[in-house]
């Protein structure tokens, strides 16, 4: 119970003050008799510092169980902050973890595109070969260089990644061979694809003597249609001597086909015209015996045997579709039947 001695407890005052009133008290020691007074006051303050001693074990109690409580809060704090401490050491071993991971799964998978690129290249390299051409070829050369000179950093060029070096080198190469591998006459120059005269020495049918024939004959009816075999420039459309009329494309990279006896020019000179786009039209013009096609592929200046290129497999027919983008190749009229 609390009690309170203020004055809002008027009546609560003057019961505990009439505890106290004054008292005569009588010592007699066998000799003599001594009258002692005490008065309210005095009474009411020794029952104050009698209450005042009796509390005091109390209040240390008390201050002992608040100290008690700080300790076990501050012990509390400094547990949880442990623990945080632990978690967060934890999850940086697992971030560690995941990020290794993760670097792991990277460099399984640019391993894996590198063997991709090394063998699509290694494929198509074959393939140029074998059309007796060196892939060497179709690398871009350097041209012209320079610019402002900047230094690089040797921390960053020591930091690069030398996997990643290796694919981008990979796919630089395979990049420039298949753009390239554009320039190769690979599209038949007629749907309907038959020899009458083969590349090489033959019989000359005017002299009947030995000749060197530079290309293939091949015959059809006049103003069957004749298309450009690979994208190219336009370098010549006109009469010339021993052709008649003749196209001839340039397709860069030092590749160059030939049209002639012609009975129709479509293609205009300088114009740029795609892999299988109507060039002109079969006829008989010059030095021929009767309708038909000679085709000629050349390569530096040289005519070399169409055969392989008009024979080439699928693959470079591939190739050069992913090369320009991966939409259908214009394939206008030559077809196998």
């Amino acid at each position: 119970m609390k009690i309170s001695l203020s004055y809002k407890n008027p009546d609560l005052l003057a019961r505990f003050r009439s505890l106290f009133r004054t008292r005569d008290f009588f010592l007699h020691d066998g000799t003599s008799l001594r009258h002692f007074k005490l008065t309210a006051r005095v009474q009411m303050a020794a029952a104050g510092a009698a209450l005042a001693l009796a509390a005091l074990p109390l209040l240390a109690t008390v201050q002992i169980a608040v100290g008690a409580s700080q300790a076990d809060e501050v012990a509390a704090m400094q547990d949880s902050a442990a623990a945080m401490r632990a978690d967060a050491v934890a999850m940086k071993r697992d971030a560690a973890a995941q990020l290794a991971e993760i670097e792991r799964r990277e460099s399984a998978l640019v391993s894996v595109a590198k063997d991709i690129t090394d063998a699509r290249y290694k494929d198509t390299s074959a393939l140029v070969r074998a059309l007796g051409m060196a892939p060497a070829r179709f690398h871009r050369s350097a041209g012209g260089m320079g610019g402002p000179y900047e230094p690089v950093d040797p921390k960053a060029a020591k930091a690069a990644d030398p996997q990643f070096k290796a694919l981008f080198t990979s796919w630089k190469k395979l990049d420039q061979l298949e753009q390239g591998v554009m320039a190769i006459p690979s599209l038949k120059p007629v749907s309907n694809m038959l020899f009458s005269s083969s590349f090489g020495v033959r019989s000359d049918p005017f002299r009947g003597s030995a000749a060197m024939h530079a290309g293939v004959d091949i015959p059809g009816p006049i103003g069957t249609p004749i298309y450009a075999t690979a994208d190219g420039i336009v370098g010549r459309s006109q009469w010339v001597s021993g052709y008649g009329n003749m196209v001839e494309v340039d397709h860069g990279k030092g590749i160059q086909t030939r049209y002639g006896h012609l009975s129709k020019l479509i293609a205009k000179p300088n114009s740029r015209v795609k892999r299988g786009e109507l060039i002109g039209l079969m006829g008989s013009t010059g030095r021929s015996t009767g309708s038909h096609l000679h085709y000629e592929v050349r390569i530096d200046g040289r005519a070399v045997n169409p055969m392989p290129f008009i024979q080439s497999s699928d693959y470079l027919l591939a190739v050069q579709q992913r090369a320009a983008g991966g939409t259908q190749i214009a394939q206008g009229g030559p077809a196998d039947d």
